[in-house]
């Protein structure tokens, strides 16, 4: 059977089963869970793999499953995410979130849904497939330290190739779309501690106030990006949290505030850093307050394997969807980490749909995506497992 053949098998087989992935994408939407806390998420998916017979283990909440097909092969690996986010979902979905402040908008649901598929379709098709393939359900959130997780634990030690799936609401439903070589920057979380001294709203010139403060770093940061860091040096930084006081006739004592800087260029981002750093310094001392600025760095820059990016692009377009290289985006995702160790590709799959209303951003309360892609990422997942499982020399 040829490539061909065998991606029209796949996507028959996938039509088959649409109707149990689109009920499993629903029952994770409805029942969210926060990263390092999708305990009900993990169970679920053991549950669906070990009842086709996959073996299953556990690192922390991230779930690994393996599937082998008794033939000597490559062994590709497929990675997805599993967490929802802290965001009250505003769809009015029959299948919206039951779970307060809590809401699958990044799209792990459907993604976990399309894996979960895949495996469906490598169990049935288990005669096409070569070697073996891993199933990484990981958890959190952009958090770079599950990837090590996963890395430290030697999931990846007998891996040949890796590949990872997401959902896009600014690519046209059912397009595939990745580009060779850099794809994603790094991301750089900061925290910001202001302390100065408290007291009340009568006599402000008695106090240090820390909000105040606060929105002169605001400014000055946002500043970076024009002023202050060569504009050539690509790079976006954003503060996305303000924390501070309790009554409205109290000045506090301090304020936190939290941010991410990313970008395609480590020394430019080091240098943004460092940048960061020493005018909140400087600002908080001119005010005579105590600051502390730390950085975490969650995600690597996300650099695909140009040769095997094409190969990838060359089988996906047996499945008669659209293959698009798109340019860099500024999202990120631990997924770098993998291909620093591994040859592979990230690959988006394209939800927006205007007829739909599947046209908000992820992380809005009102994201929403189409179901009709879900049968075409199962059958992407299980294609690019088959054809990566064979010996290079058998691609054409």
């Amino acid at each position: 059977m040829n490539i061909t053949e065998i991606a029209e098998k796949l996507l028959k087989d996938s039509e088959s089963i649409e109707n149990d992935v689109i009920a499993i994408r629903r029952i994770l939407h409805e029942n969210p869970e926060l990263p390092f806390q999708e305990t009900n998420t993990s169970r679920l998916i053991e549950e669906k793999l070990r009842s086709l017979g996959i073996q299953t283990r556990r690192l922390s909440t991230t779930v690994i499953g393996l599937i082998d097909s008794g033939k000597p092969g490559k062994t590709v690996a497929l990675r997805v995410q599993i967490s929802a986010l802290p965001i009250t979902e505003k769809t009015n979905l029959q299948f919206s979130s039951k779970i307060p402040g809590i809401m699958h908008a990044c799209g792990h649901d459907a993604n976990v849904a399309m894996l979960l598929g895949a495996a469906q379709l490598l169990v049935k098709n288990k005669d096409l497939l070569s070697g073996k393939v891993k199933l990484i359900f990981q958890a959190g959130e952009e958090e770079d330290l599950v990837a090590k997780e996963v890395i430290s634990n030697n999931e990846l030690d007998d891996v040949d190739y890796v590949f990872g799936l997401h959902v896009s609401p600014f690519i046209p439903s059912g397009f595939f779309a990745t580009r060779k070589g850099a794809l994603m920057p790094s991301s750089s979380n900061f925290k910001i501690r202001v302390k100065g001294l408290g007291g009340h709203v009568s006599s402000p010139h008695s106090t240090l106030d820390p909000i105040f403060i606060s929105a002169q770093i605001v400014n000055l940061l946002h500043g970076l990006t024009s002023r202050i860091v060569n504009p050539l040096d690509g790079f976006t930084l954003s503060i996305t949290s303000i924390h501070s006081g309790t009554k409205s006739n109290i000045i506090p004592d301090e304020a936190v505030m939290e941010g991410t800087v990313r970008g395609f260029d480590v020394f430019t981002i080091e240098k943004v850093k460092s940048k960061i750093k020493s005018l909140v310094d400087s600002l908080c001392k001119s005010f005579n307050a105590d600051c502390e600025v730390t950085f975490s760095d969650n995600c690597l820059p996300l650099i695909n394997y140009p040769e095997i990016t094409s190969r990838a692009m060359d089988i996906l377009s047996n499945l008669r969807r659209p293959i698009v290289e798109i340019e860099p985006v500024m999202l990120a995702d631990d997924f770098s980490r993998y291909l620093q160790l591994k040859p592979g590709c990230y690959i988006f799959i394209g939800t927006r749909n205007l007829e739909k209303g599947c046209i908000y951003p992820t992380h809005s309360p009102m994201f929403k995506l189409d179901e009709d892609i879900l049968k075409y990422g199962s059958a992407a997942l299980a294609l690019l497992a088959i054809s990566f499982s064979k010996e290079e020399s058998t691609f054409k």
